[in-house]
């Protein structure tokens, strides 16, 4: 229900008020990753190690990958919601 409610309300946006894609995809993001600083600095345990280490301490090849795919995933996404909506992007 909610991802059909999500995918509903982002084809009208993107195609009711033209927005460009790429850009609602950034904003998305931004957004995600300001949640995601916040709980970092709320308390995570992780964050002593980030501070020390930095944010890709012990990534590799087989880290970037999916994290790339994934990101690749999201604009294809996006794209085909605007230009064929959320129910053909289901299928």
């Amino acid at each position: 229900f909610i991802s059909g409610l999500a995918g509903a309300l982002v084809q009208r946006t993107l195609q009711a008020h033209q927005r460009n894609p790429h850009i609602f995809n950034m904003e998305l993001a931004f957004f995600s990753s300001m949640v995601l600083l916040t709980s970092l600095l709320a308390g995570s345990p992780d964050f002593e190690k980030i501070k020390t280490n930095g944010i890709s301490q012990g990534w590799t090849l087989g880290t970037w990958v999916p994290v790339v795919s994934n990101g690749l995933g999201g604009i294809l996404v996006g794209l085909v919601t605007k230009y064929h909506g959320a129910i053909v992007k289901s299928f």
